[in-house]
């Protein structure tokens, strides 16, 4: 019995060896995480993205706290029931009245805090901001059509006489550029499998579906350029579908759109049937 007891490490060892050092170093790689912004969303682009960061904040402080929760919940017991000298270790199947009552009222907390409250805050962002598509009509509304396609992005905008399918039709490949300060709207579909469009800056992402045409907008409020990525599988080169989002001050963007309808202009080719994607605009 003495030998038995000499050699198994005392509880109090087990305790700080393998609950603190873990502890210790999940919060060490947090904080270093944290100060490199290459592990962070970074800060939002567009005027509705903070929503997104407040939300993701919530959920995970909600779950982190749940879960610290559940780790206590655990540890009591591990400490009051085990086996020790004097005490034999107990348990039971959690059968009884007060055990139901309790799983109850916990299962019912969890459901008001962590699921019920975030769906209403979600619904409310996505009514308030993700879904209020701005109006078309809207001179201040500066509307994209996207055709994705294995594995490149196709953006087309109606250039200086405001009409899709006309010679002056701003084509582009694996780069949109648009204004700050303005809303900008999508048509989006796709020519073959289902692609998604992914402005991570700006905080959107939207689904390209064969056959139907969706809706999706930001307002981008910081000048610069971003990335666009394709956040659906949709082959063996999805790795590569990627391109560039470049925000204009207005002047520039001006100065930028005359231009490029200019050249779209003078580059029409009445016989260019594949560039004749165009169609009337959806709301």
């Amino acid at each position: 019995m003495s030998m038995l007891s000499t050699s198994t490490p005392s509880f109090a060892f087990l305790r700080s060896r393998w609950l603190g050092c873990p502890l210790a170093l999940m919060l060490t790689s947090t904080w270093a995480l944290a100060q490199d912004k290459r592990w962070g969303p970074g800060e939002p682009a567009s005027d509705y993205g903070y929503r997104f960061g407040e939300l993701f904040w919530l959920i995970t402080t909600l779950v982190s706290v749940a879960f610290a929760l559940v780790v206590v919940l655990l540890i009591v017991p591990m400490l009051r029931d085990r086996a020790r000298p004097g005490h034999r270790a107990s348990f039971d199947h959690g059968k009884s009245l007060h055990d139901k009552r309790l799983t109850a009222v916990i299962s019912i907390i969890t459901f008001i805090v962590l699921d019920a409250w975030v769906l209403v805050i979600a619904m409310k962002d996505l009514r308030e901001a993700y879904w209020a598509i701005p109006a078309a009509k809207d001179p201040q509304t500066y509307k994209v059509e996207v055709l994705a396609q294995q594995w490149a992005w196709s953006f087309r905008a109606a250039g200086v006489d405001g009409e899709f399918g006309t010679p002056d039709d701003i084509l582009t490949t694996n780069e949109l550029v648009v204004p700050k300060d303005r809303p900008v709207s999508f048509n989006l579909t796709s020519k073959d499998v289902i692609h998604s469009l992914f402005l991570p800056e700006m905080r959107m992402k939207k689904d390209l579906n064969p056959g139907a045409i969706n809706l999706a907008w930001f307002k981008p409020v910081v000048e610069g350029e971003f990335s666009i990525l394709c956040a659906e599988l949709c082959g063996f080169a999805h790795y590569q579908m990627f391109g560039k989002l470049r925000v204009l001050e207005q002047g520039q963007f001006n100065e930028w759109e005359a231009e490029a309808s200019q050249l779209a202009s003078t580059a029409f080719d009445a016989d260019d049937t594949e560039g004749h994607w165009a169609w009337d605009w959806q709301e």
